[in-house]
């Protein structure tokens, strides 16, 4: 029972020690041009996320539903756009107003008339 507990412990140290990386992406319709463009917490769930919906021909977000039943899941590809890391002393909400900003700085890039 000891030797479970220590264990317990060194994985839940090992899980706070983790560096978080979100950052912004975009998933690009190259069919058509249009794209979604997103800020995320942890890219590396997401990009999880992504595959399986690849694999299994899902759709990640309702607004590209209708062009994922049109063209099929294999005209979309995703590009991380900027990560960046978690600040230690950075509150979770801090990070996702960082991020959100972020968001905007990438969108004022891209032609809104084709976003989702």
């Amino acid at each position: 029972m000891g030797i479970e507990r220590e264990r317990k412990k060194e994985i839940i140290s090992e899980y706070k020690q983790k560096k978080t990386t979100g950052g912004v992406y975009k998933i690009t319709n190259m069919a058509n041009g249009r794209y979604l463009l997103k800020a995320e917490v942890d890219l590396q769930s997401f990009q999880n996320r992504y595959n399986f919906n690849q694999r299994v021909k899902g759709c990640l977000h309702p607004k590209m539903q209708g062009d994922y039943n049109q063209y099929g899941s294999e005209v979309f590809s995703l590009e991380f756009l900027e990560e960046v890391e978690k600040k230690e002393d950075e509150s979770n909400m801090g990070f996702k107003d960082r991020l959100k900003r972020l968001e905007e700085a990438w969108a004022a890039k891209f032609d809104p008339d084709k976003a989702y």
